[in-house]
C-alpha cells in the first residue's frame, strides 16, 4: 500500500546504523532507510542528500535517496504480514467457542494478529482472557486479577474497567 510521499533535502548532521538525521530548511529530521537501504548507500556527516518517503510519527520511512555523486536509490521495504486467509473470521464464531467451553463472555472480541482476544468470566466465576485461534481453538486463558498491574498485557487494565 502506498502511502503520501514526502520529500526533504538537506545535509547529514549524525548517523545512527540505518538511521540518520538531516538538517533541512525545516529543521532537522530522523529518516530510516532500514538495514538493506543502508547497506546500499555510504553516507557521511555533511553529504546533501534528497529524501523521498513515507512520513512517520518519528521519522520519515526513505523509500528513495539522492546523493552528490551517487546514483540514485530506490528502497524496498518489506510489508508487514495481513491477516490474509483469515480476513473472512467472524468475531462472533470465536464468542461461540468461549460460551460453548462454559465461558460468560464480558465486551466484544478483539482481533489480534493471530488469536481474537475475549475477556470471559468462567464457571467458578473468575475473571480470564481467553486467545482464541482463528480456527476456532482455545489456546490459553490467563487470569485477570483486579488491580494486578502485571497480568496479560496491557489489554488488562482495559479491561478492568468494564468489571
Amino acid at each position: 500500500m502506498q502511502h503520501d510521499l514526502t520529500t526533504l533535502a538537506g545535509a547529514v548532521t549524525a548517523l545512527f546504523a540505518h538511521r540518520f538525521t538531516v538538517q533541512g530548511a525545516a529543521g532537522a529530521a530522523l529518516a530510516d532507510l532500514g538495514p538493506k537501504g543502508a547497506e546500499r548507500i555510504d553516507l557521511a556527516v555533511g553529504d546533501h542528500v534528497v529524501l523521498s518517503g513515507e512520513p512517520r510519527p518519528s521519522e520519515l520511512k526513505v523509500h528513495s535517496i539522492v546523493k552528490a555523486g551517487a546514483p540514485d536509490i530506490t528502497i524496498e521495504h518489506p510489508q508487514k504480514a495481513t491477516h490474509g486467509d483469515h480476513d473472512h473470521v467472524d468475531p462472533a464464531a470465536a464468542s461461540k467457542v468461549a460460551t460453548d467451553k462454559g465461558f460468560a463472555i464480558l465486551g466484544k472480541a478483539r482481533r489480534k494478529p493471530r488469536p481474537f482476544e475475549i475477556l470471559g468470566r468462567d464457571p467458578g466465576g473468575e475473571l480470564d482472557e481467553l486467545h482464541i485461534d482463528f480456527d476456532g481453538c482455545l489456546r490459553k486463558t490467563q487470569p485477570v486479577i483486579p488491580g494486578e498491574r502485571n497480568g496479560p498485557r496491557t489489554s488488562r487494565r482495559l479491561w478492568l474497567n468494564i468489571v
